[in-house]
């Protein structure tokens, strides 16, 4: 593991934290196979080398709902995601979100979900 500083992070990466967590302070940016960038309070999202998010953790943490949305807004979640997930939950926190190829992974609630890019819920562990 490499703490690098946060200006070696690909721009398509740094552009998306300024650009929805711009809130968020950050604690350490690291290099291991990919990027992972560390929040104070332990919060982090992880990039590929491309700068792509891959995945975003709370580590504990609730991640704002609001950042949710506004990456529904802007088209880098679906909206069929969301929108089965406002359906399916009344009172919800999402604690967790890990994109994969045609789904994601999204820790709510204390539930583990598998939902498709089309809204359909393929797991609920």
């Amino acid at each position: 593991m490499d703490i690098i500083p946060y200006k070696k992070l690909p721009e398509k990466a740094k552009n998306f934290i300024e650009t929805y967590f711009n809130d968020y302070y950050v604690f350490k940016t690291v290099f291991i196979s990919s990027y992972s960038v560390i929040f104070k309070g332990g919060s982090s999202i992880n990039f590929n080398l491309k700068g792509e998010w891959t995945s975003i953790i709370g580590n504990g943490n609730e991640i704002s709902f609001s950042i949710i949305e506004k990456l529904v807004e802007d088209n880098i979640i679906e909206k069929e995601v969301i929108n089965t997930i406002k359906e399916k939950y009344d009172n919800f926190t999402i604690y967790r979100v890990i994109k994969k190829k045609n789904k994601y992974e999204i820790e709510i609630n204390n539930n583990n979900i598998i939902i498709d890019i089309k809204g359909s819920i393929l797991k609920n562990k």
